[in-house]
């Protein structure tokens, strides 16, 4: 048995889980299914909470999540039949993420949760979007361009084929820019490579992106400052129009693609960087830097925002594993420019 156990450990750390977001193209009939399915899972996240703080309310010890969930399934047959006429991971997907956000909470409340605190979980509205929805590996099936799902009787179009090779595992399908994606999680072999390159120090800012070590700058291409006032304008648009109204509905669309191109803009931009840095530096120095912090200064918060900073520091720290580099953390307070490179003596009148 314990054999067992340690070979099915290292057969995991042999793999590595890589995800592929493919935009869909689905028939009106198909969206009318996929929009079905995000509000079943809207449903159950809302019923779960409705009970859990009802007896919070009334004092009582509220039951677990699965508790919550088991007692829904015995009687849903009953009470809310409609929700058969999708996938059943619909209605799983919305207690999973209820049990995501409570052990947030209170994690956050006590204390023993790294990063951003995280208030009690609120009701989900359709008014704020769609949301989505995850697949089992087993309600789904991907064929080149097509994707089957469970009691979907026609298969929907994908804009391309998935790009790994492995173990399909689960996929999330969610409404973002007017368009419909799906993530797919593969997980594929992975042994991590000896890497031949050369150490190397890396300074991120807003006034160039990153310049490393050997002299390499990085343009910060800054894609909502440049596009600021197109987005303005929309908004503008949107707040002209009626709620509820369809050119509202419109509106806000051309503002979501909007954003969504500014994002994309900023996400390649931070991919190339990284990889570029990981596939060059056998180890990689890099600042820590409280960003929370530095969004207090309201002069450099949208510059910080365009930058990413934060997200650069999360893709070198996975992409580093992915080409054996090593990511190391330097403090912010580390006198790094004071220091002699030869003997190591600091600079006194720097100090």
């Amino acid at each position: 048995m314990a054999y067992a156990t340690i070979a099915r450990y290292y057969e995991r750390r042999l793999l590595m889980q890589r995800a592929h977001k493919i935009r869909l193209n689905p028939t009106p009939e198909q969206e009318s299914y996929l929009k079905q399915a995000c509000g079943i899972a809207r449903f159950t996240y809302n019923y779960g909470l409705r009970q859990y703080k009802s007896a919070l309310n009334d004092h009582r010890l509220p039951q677990s999540v699965t508790d919550i969930n088991t007692a829904f399934n015995a009687i849903k047959g009953e009470h809310f039949p409609w929700v058969y006429e999708v996938t059943k991971c619909a209605a799983e997907t919305g207690f999973r993420n209820l049990q995501t956000a409570l052990t947030n909470f209170w994690k956050s409340k006590k204390g023993q949760r790294k990063g951003k605190r995280m208030g009690f979980p609120r009701y989900k509205s359709k008014k704020r979007g769609y949301g989505s929805f995850t697949l089992d590996n087993a309600r789904f099936s991907v064929d080149a361009h097509w994707l089957r799902i469970q009691k979907l009787d026609t298969p929907i179009n994908m804009t391309e084929t998935v790009r790994f090779t492995g173990a399909i595992g689960s996929a999330t399908i969610s409404y973002k820019a007017g368009w419909w994606w799906i993530s797919i999680l593969v997980d594929i072999p992975h042994e991590p490579p000896t890497h031949l390159g050369h150490p190397i120090g890396v300074d991120v800012g807003v006034k160039e992106l990153a310049v490393d070590s050997d002299g390499q700058r990085y343009e910060n291409q800054a894609p909502l400052r440049k596009a600021i006032g197109k987005v303005k304008r929309l908004q503008r648009c949107v707040s002209r129009r009626v709620k509820g109204s369809a050119r509202r509905r419109k509106a806000v669309r051309k503002l979501a693609r909007a954003h969504y191109r500014v994002a994309s803009v900023r996400n390649d931009r931070a991919h190339k960087l990284t990889t570029e840095l990981t596939r060059k530096g056998s180890v990689i120095g890099i600042e820590t830097l409280n960003v929370s912090g530095m969004l207090s200064n309201h002069k450099l918060a949208l510059s910080l925002s365009d930058a990413s900073l934060s997200e650069i520091h999360r893709q070198l720290r996975y992409k580093a594993e992915w080409y054996g580099a090593e990511v190391v953390a330097v403090g912010r307070f580390y006198p790094s420019t004071q220091i002699h490179h030869g003997c190591g003596e600091k600079n006194a009148s720097e100090s």
